[in-house]
C-alpha cells in the first residue's frame, strides 16, 4: 500500500462530514436560543437564560427611568395652580348650571379687576435722529387695548420692565420702520410697560397714542 492510499483511507466520508456539518448546526442554534438571544435581546424561549441570569443583561438600568420620575414629581407651581383654579371653576359651574360633559374649563383667561376702566392719550413730537417712550404701570394679567399713529415712519419697541430692576427690559415686538398700530396687550410681569419710539429721519415726526383698560396710568418717564 502506497503512502498516498493510506491519506485517502484516513479521510472522513461523505456521509461522516454531513453528519458533523449537522451536529454543529445544531449545537449553533442551541447556544443562540439558550444563550444569545436572553443575552443580547430578552429573548429567552427556553427559559435557560433567566435560570442562568443572562436576561439581567438586557433589563434597562433604573437610573433610566430617573429623570422621567424626576420631571413627573415637579410639576411647575404655575400648572398646579391652574388646575386648582379650574377644579373650583367647575365646582360653582356645575352648582350655577349643573353638570355638563360638553364644557371645558380656562380658569386662567379671566384676569379679574377692581377698578374702573380707563381712557388716557397722549401726544409726543420727535425730532430728527430722537426718540421717546410711553409707559403704564402694569400688574401680571392686567392688561389694555392699545392704538398709536405716527406722522412718519419709526423704529419702535413695545417692552416692559420688571419693578426694581434697572438697565433691563424685555422686548414683545419690535419694527424698524412702522408708522401705526393696535392690539391687545397682557402683562406677563408687575412693572412698566410701554413703547419706545425713534425718528430716524430728517423730519419731525408726532406720534399720537390712546389705551383703554384697567391700566392706573399713561406716563412718559
Amino acid at each position: 500500500m502506497t503512502h498516498s492510499e493510506t491519506q485517502n483511507q484516513n479521510l472522513p466520508s461523505t456521509r461522516q462530514l454531513l453528519k458533523a456539518t449537522g451536529l454543529s448546526i445544531v449545537v449553533a442554534a442551541l447556544l443562540l436560543v439558550s444563550l444569545v438571544l436572553p443575552a443580547e435581546y430578552g429573548i429567552d424561549p427556553t427559559g435557560i437564560g433567566h435560570r442562568f441570569g443572562l436576561d439581567v443583561l438586557t433589563a434597562e438600568p433604573e437610573a433610566a427611568e430617573a429623570p422621567t420620575l424626576t420631571a413627573q414629581a415637579a410639576l411647575p407651581v404655575a400648572a398646579s395652580e391652574a388646575d386648582a383654579a379650574n377644579a373650583a371653576l367647575a365646582a360653582r359651574a356645575e352648582a350655577a348650571f349643573g353638570k355638563s360633559e360638553s364644557q371645558t374649563l380656562d380658569a386662567g383667561a379671566v384676569s379679574a379687576a377692581t377698578g374702573p376702566v380707563r381712557r388716557n392719550a397722549l401726544s409726543v413730537e420727535l425730532a430728527p435722529g430722537k426718540g421717546a417712550e410711553v409707559k403704564s404701570h402694569l400688574k401680571t394679567g392686567e392688561g389694555l387695548v392699545f392704538h398709536w399713529l405716527a406722522s412718519g415712519d419709526v423704529a419702535v419697541d413695545m417692552h416692559g420692565e420688571r419693578e426694581g430692576v434697572k438697565n433691563a427690559w424685555t422686548s414683545y415686538a419690535v419694527e424698524t420702520a412702522q408708522r401705526e398700530s393696535s392690539g391687545t396687550f397682557v402683562a406677563p410681569f408687575d412693572g412698566s410697560h410701554g413703547w419706545y419710539w425713534k425718528n430716524n429721519s430728517t423730519e419731525p415726526v408726532t406720534v399720537d397714542i390712546e389705551v383703554a383698560g384697567f391700566q392706573p396710568d399713561l406716563y412718559r418717564p
